[in-house]
C-alpha cells in the first residue's frame, strides 16, 4: 500500500514565518490573489512605451510586495514588519491627482475592449478590485490595523479606472 502523503503534499503551504498552513487560509489566499495583481502589472508594463507610467507601476508592484511580506508573516510567530503605508497611500494619491487632472471623464458606462491596452487596464482594474475584497474579508478589524493598508487598496482600483479610461479614449 502506498505512503499516505505528508502535510506539504495535501493542501498545506508555508508561510514567510515557516508555518504550515492550509492554501484555503484567508491570509494565504489573499497573499495569491495580490501575487496575481502584481503578475498583471507586469504585463502591462511589459506593454506600455512610457517611462513615467512604467516607473509608478514598478513602484506600486513594491507596495504589494511589502503588503505580501506582511500578510505572509501576520499569522506567525514573526513581528509583522510594519512600513509606512501611510507614504505609500499618499503617493498614490498624488498620481490619482496628476493623472485625473489631463483625464476627461466620459457620462457613460464604457465597456472595454476599444484598444488592448484599455481592456488590459479593465482587467487589472477588476483584479485589484477583487484583491481588495478579499483584504477586507482577511484584514478587516475593530482596531483597525490594517486601515490605511485597506484604504491604499481602494484608491489602487481608482488609479487603474483612471488610466483604463485614458486608454480607452485616446
Amino acid at each position: 500500500m502506498p505512503e499516505k502523503p505528508g502535510k506539504k503534499h495535501t493542501g498545506f503551504t508555508d508561510s514567510l514565518g515557516g508555518s504550515n498552513m492550509r492554501k484555503d487560509h484567508p491570509m494565504i489566499d489573499l497573499v495569491g490573489e495580490i501575487d496575481e495583481l502584481t503578475a498583471w502589472i507586469g504585463l502591462l508594463r511589459a506593454e506600455i512605451p512610457n517611462e513615467v507610467l512604467d516607473t509608478i507601476l514598478q513602484t506600486i508592484q513594491i507596495h504589494l510586495s511589502l503588503l505580501m511580506s506582511m500578510v505572509s508573516s501576520s499569522e506567525t510567530e514573526l513581528p509583522v514588519p510594519s512600513y509606512d503605508f501611510d507614504q505609500n497611500l499618499q503617493a498614490l494619491l498624488g498620481w490619482i491627482e496628476d493623472y485625473k487632472k489631463s483625464t476627461k471623464f466620459p457620462h457613460t458606462f464604457l465597456q472595454a475592449g476599444s484598444t488592448k491596452k484599455g481592456a488590459l487596464i479593465n482587467l487589472i482594474r477588476t483584479v485589484t478590485r477583487r484583491v481588495e475584497r478579499k483584504a477586507v474579508s482577511a484584514l478587516y478589524s475593530d482596531d483597525g490595523g490594517w486601515f490605511m493598508v485597506l484604504q491604499y487598496l481602494n484608491k489602487l482600483s481608482t488609479f487603474f479606472y483612471i488610466l483604463w479610461i485614458r486608454a480607452e479614449s485616446n
